[in-house]
């Protein structure tokens, strides 16, 4: 009896291109921006912010009161206050001739506060 080796052929599967691409993809890197002090906005109820001109914010946090000006857009910089805000604040917006327009609480760990009135 006369017996003959036969050899097996594996087949390999080549990836195709749409797998390829699936293995490695690219991660977006997400940027975070951050703000170094707190910011207030003043905006009308439309999310428009308000002309500002002569406007000030207070924040107080029991005996104490930190006072900062709005520019012409509606926004005003507290440079003494790092974010985020440990702490919760109360906030007062007066106009040009001292009138106290709105006041909300700011709850802690905020950079920005939008005051909507």
């Amino acid at each position: 009896m006369i017996k003959a080796t036969v050899k097996k052929t594996v087949a390999v599967k080549k990836p195709s291109a749409s797998r390829a691409k699936a293995v490695a993809p690219r991660r977006r890197r997400r940027i975070r921006q951050t703000l170094d002090r707190f910011v207030v906005i003043a905006t009308n109820l439309s999310s428009v912010p308000r002309d500002t001109s002569g406007w000030t914010a207070e924040l107080t946090r029991n005996n104490t009161t930190i006072t900062a000006d709005f520019d012409d857009f509606g926004v005003a910089r507290f440079a003494t206050i790092p974010t985020l805000t440990t702490v919760s604040y109360i906030l007062r917006i007066r106009d040009d001739s001292g009138t106290v327009l709105t006041t909300r609480t700011v709850p802690a760990n905020r950079e920005v506060y939008v005051a909507r009135f």
